[in-house]
């Protein structure tokens, strides 16, 4: 849960109304997501929309949404609102703020958090909004936009956070002091997990299949149903171009069967699929948790309730669990020979 930012709220509502030409009047700070700061966005006429402030991502990103909404007429992806100037973004300090449509309904995280789920019906919709993603062409994509790599982004900081044990660190508060007692026990474990992340990553990147236009970030967080059952897809921030498995590994638990049908029926070209590619996505979800709350904790908190809660999440990767990830590598495997996607050679 993300701890808001102490900049003047007021002032930044004054600062969108005119930049949108819309009666904007009231902002609330809504506590999800990671890197980013969210607030809920509410006009005098009582219409809902919802701010996001960032430090991080090019303007690109942002334009790519907007295409595949409006041009590729793909009604499920939430895009941002164009500024009076045509723009999808205002500057604001050190922030770059965009206005989306609020989506009143419930994320899948949200049923999971009541021991509920998306029905097979919803997650069919979800294969077949991938799919559209995935068919929309690469032309609509800036050239700069992000493509995605078969190697660790910031590798440097998931170094330094497993060389903090032997290092000094002063002043520690607790939760620096247990990350430092986990590190130094589990060094070893995530050394060995990154060497299989790497090796699965010379595994994909010799397969060179087909990039396509990723979302990159498809969580259970990021997909809400709404009053009418309609599935949409906010949170663009990570959109790439990548591998059609750097989308599809989010739904690889239970009921793979049902978003992984409804994708292939949908895509218009044959489709193949490897199960060493979702293994890197599987691994690299690991190792980035590590490096990304343990640089955070280390670091940048300065807050001691996110630093309860980066510390509570990265419970769920220190140490992390190879078993599980190798039965779900193979897993995967067995579904993708089942629905005929195997390439040749594993079939």
């Amino acid at each position: 849960m993300k701890v808001d930012n102490t900049f003047d709220k007021t002032e930044l509502l004054q600062h969108l109304s005119p930049a949108y030409d819309l009666p904007l009047q009231s902002i609330t700070f809504f506590p999800e997501g990671e890197d980013s700061y969210g607030y809920i966005v509410t006009s005098e006429t009582g219409k809902k929309y919802f701010a996001k402030a960032s430090t991080s991502g090019p303007n690109s990103r942002l334009r790519v949404a907007f295409l595949l909404r409006h041009k590729c007429n793909i009604q499920g992806v939430v895009a941002p609102l164009e500024t009076q100037d045509g723009a999808l973004s205002v500057r604001w300090q050190d922030f770059r703020v965009s206005l989306f449509p609020f989506i009143e309904g419930k994320s899948r995280w949200d049923l999971w958090k009541f021991g509920k789920d998306f029905t097979d019906t919803a997650l069919s919709q979800t294969g077949a909004l991938l799919a559209a993603i995935h068919e929309c062409p690469r032309t609509i994509a800036s050239n700069d936009l992000k493509v995605a790599k078969y190697n660790l982004p910031l590798r440097h900081e998931l170094h330094t956070v497993l060389a903090a044990p032997a290092k000094e660190i002063p002043s520690q508060n607790q939760y620096q002091k247990q990350l430092l007692e986990a590190l130094a026990q589990h060094q070893s474990a995530v050394l060995e997990t990154l060497d299989r992340y790497d090796s699965l990553g010379r595994s994909a990147e010799a397969l060179q299949t087909p990039f396509v236009i990723t979302h990159g970030d498809p969580t259970p967080g990021n997909l809400i149903l709404d009053a009418e059952n309609r599935l949409h897809l906010i949170d663009w921030d990570g959109v790439c171009l990548g591998p059609p498995e750097k989308d599809l590994v989010s739904f690889t638990s239970e009921r793979f069967e049902v978003v992984l049908e409804r994708y292939l029926t949908e895509r218009q070209c044959d489709v193949s699929l490897h199960a060493d590619i979702f293994g890197f996505y599987i691994y690299g979800w690991t190792v980035n948790e590590i490096r990304d709350y343990g640089t955070k904790i280390l670091f940048k908190n300065n807050d001691a309730k996110q630093n309860e809660y980066d510390w509570e999440s990265l419970q769920d990767y220190l140490p992390p669990n190879r078993e599980l990830m190798e039965d779900g590598i193979a897993a995967i495997r067995n579904t993708l020979g089942r629905c005929g996607v195997l390439p040749k050679h594993w079939r």
